[in-house]
């Protein structure tokens, strides 16, 4: 097991009590390392919401013979319709799994190449919260897309346990990579964790994640 896992289930162990009843939504599954390791610890509900299409394959039969995990192909963001997913500038495409992590809805991203790109599905992440009576566990890890569904989440007042996720722009994030540079994460970075500092939220019940 790599650091980023231990880390990870850590975490859980620190903040959640997931069990077999739990209900977990993993919106940027990517190959489903995070729902591979909390199913296999948990035991628990878990949908999977990924718009590659090569990375939901992958995910079908990585996951063939555990049928509490859910695969959907599919991009969660704040509407109903299509949009294009963009790849990273290096990407050979939709399969090109060494780079297929920096994909993102984001055209402004600035590792992406928006000449490489695929048309894909959306959900209106509204209507995925009014699907589900009680959510144990949000993980987001969307590139830079988190911005179009966190203001919506935090609206919505839905019965969620923790929501987990990855913020572009973050300083710690700089830190940690330098990869966030674009004013834009940085503003709507802000915007967002200083509505989630007075609603009393940040750190209580949502948290970044690194």
């Amino acid at each position: 097991m790599n650091k980023d896992s231990i880390k990870t289930l850590k975490f859980f162990d620190d903040y959640l009590l997931l069990n077999e009843k739990s209900v977990v939504l993993d919106i940027g599954a990517n190959i489903g390392d995070v729902t591979n390791l909390i199913h296999d610890k948990y035991n628990c509900n878990i949908y999977a919401y990924e718009p590659n299409i090569a990375c939901c394959n992958y995910m079908n039969e990585r996951f063939v013979n555990k049928n509490k995990i859910r695969i959907n192909n599919c991009a969660v963001s704040n509407f109903n319709g299509k949009d294009f997913l963009y790849f990273h500038r290096n990407s050979k495409g939709n399969n090109d799994f060494k780079y297929i992590q920096g994909a993102t809805l984001r055209k402004d991203k600035d590792n992406i190449d928006t000449n490489k790109k695929v048309e894909v599905d959306l959900i209106n992440i509204k209507d995925l919260l009014k699907s589900f009576d009680k959510i144990n566990l949000i993980k987001i890890d969307i590139e830079g897309s988190e911005y179009n569904i966190l203001p919506e989440i935090i609206k919505s007042r839905k019965k969620i346990d923790i929501v987990l996720c990855e913020m572009h722009g973050s300083p710690a994030g700089k830190k940690i990579n330098g990869q966030y540079k674009n004013k834009n994460f940085t503003d709507e970075y802000n915007s967002v964790v200083n509505e989630l500092k007075n609603l009393g939220l940040y750190n209580n019940w949502f948290y970044e994640w690194h």
